[in-house]
């Protein structure tokens, strides 16, 4: 299954997990990035108001793949600006698979990952696997054996 990984991170946490997936599964790698960087409240709040935010230029075109994995941080128990432009944005999805990675600090991956889900249900992709790695997987080290164990979804 010829994958794309959509990543964005604002600490780098979650492009360290992203990575190590791309490595893992040899798939292509694209990074979401906003034009313009903001304060990190004003960042909480709009993505908790589902706002969208200019992105630079990126794989959004999943013509070549088969799958899409989507791996963002989760702010305000939503998606980030940029993830949702990077959703409305993407093309040629219908019928493709998607994947979820959120990484948190809190609470809320249920909410993210049903946007996300939605969103791109309604452009006729289908879910079929997410990944939570909380900040306490990071600290432990126990996103490596989470993480590793995701892959094997994309192995078969």
């Amino acid at each position: 299954m010829k994958t794309l990984i959509a990543c964005y991170s604002y600490t780098g946490n979650t492009m360290v997990i992203a990575q190590k997936i791309n490595e893992a599964i040899d798939s292509d790698l694209t990074r979401i990035q906003p034009v313009k960087d903001r304060w990190y409240m004003i960042k909480a709040i709009h993505a908790y108001l589902e706002k969208k935010w200019p992105i630079e230029d990126c794989i959004k075109d999943l013509y070549e793949y088969d799958c899409l994995l989507l791996c963002c941080p989760i702010w305000a128990g939503r998606a980030p600006p940029g993830v949702n432009q990077y959703l409305e944005e993407l093309q040629n999805v219908k019928g493709k698979k998607l994947a979820v990675m959120v990484t948190m600090g809190g609470n809320g991956n249920e909410i993210a990952t049903r946007q996300i889900k939605t969103a791109l249900e309604v452009k006729g992709m289908e879910l079929i696997a997410r990944l939570k790695i909380t900040g306490n997987d990071q600290k432990s080290g126990a996103w490596v054996a989470k993480t590793e164990e995701f892959c094997q979804i994309f192995m078969k």
